[in-house]
């Protein structure tokens, strides 16, 4: 998976480093920019007591997903339960010399990484763990956050992904249908198994006789964006000329296209003829 340069349109943190003792604040009642620090709140950290490894009911069914015991949506459940990583990478944005000639960085954005998929989308990567981080870049920084606050980001920056886990056995892609989903609050059916689905691909193939029957299934079984999120596998009347198919297939894919339940519930679609 391609990393990319950093975004820095959703998170700026600016961290000022310097070696020079003489601008470093003396008075431990204020900051480092001389404000006092009477009268601030802070808010309760939530994961003060996080030693940085994976959950273990993600880990759990992200184990029972790959043996076939799990559907993608008993992972989506134990995501959005879940406090995630995200990783920061610094960018240098201003330097100076040194007393003795050295360079020092005087500034740095701490900024959300987004990343390039498979399937030529922008993706958000984030972690279970500290150690699945390291793996994947040594200098990125983790932030928790809960799976819900890590979706609304996603949203915020246009990223159609969210990669858990990228390059490591644990990968798990979530894509735009359930990001919605998970940001909103609400409960996530893989396509292949959602009715209203079902029932927006009936309404267009009842319409046309050449239309016999079709199946939904699962395009991406292991959810690492190999192929489209769900394929439809279509049979049809036998003996159709080649000017009749694909005028068939011109009216399957304006139906679908004029579908909102398709657009709000599927994120692709291949068609197979069976």
């Amino acid at each position: 998976m391609q990393k990319t340069s950093p975004s820095n349109r959703l998170l700026r943190l600016q961290a000022r480093m310097t070696s020079d003792h003489e601008h470093m604040n003396q008075n431990k009642f204020s900051d480092s920019a001389g404000t006092p620090w009477a009268g601030r709140a802070f808010d309760v950290n939530n994961f003060a007591q996080d030693d940085g490894s994976a959950p273990k009911a993600l880990l759990d069914a992200l184990l029972a997903f790959r043996e076939g015991r799990a559907n993608a949506e008993a992972v989506v459940d134990a995501i959005r339960e879940s406090r995630l990583l995200i990783p920061l990478l610094a960018e240098l944005t201003e330097s100076a010399e040194g007393a003795h000639g050295q360079t020092i960085d005087k500034s740095a954005d701490l900024s959300i990484v987004t990343v390039a998929t498979p399937d030529e989308q922008n993706g958000l990567p984030v972690f279970s763990s500290v150690a699945a981080m390291q793996r994947w870049n040594p200098k990125a920084r983790p932030v928790p956050a809960d799976a819900r606050r890590v979706a609304l980001a996603a949203v915020v920056e246009d990223n159609t992904r969210i990669i858990l886990d990228p390059e490591s056995e644990t990968e798990f892609a979530i894509r735009r249908p359930a990001i919605a989903a998970i940001a909103q609050d609400l409960t996530w059916v893989h396509p292949s198994r959602n009715k209203a689905v079902h029932q927006a691909i009936l309404n267009v193939t009842d319409k046309v006789e050449e239309f016999l029957s079709f199946d939904l299934i699962d395009g991406d079984e292991q959810s690492r964006l190999h192929s489209a999120e769900v394929q439809l596998e279509l049979r049809l009347k036998p003996g159709l000329s080649e000017e009749r198919l694909a005028e068939l297939m011109q009216k399957l894919a304006i139906g679908l296209g004029e579908s909102a339940e398709i657009a709000e519930h599927v994120d692709s679609l291949r068609v197979k003829l069976a």
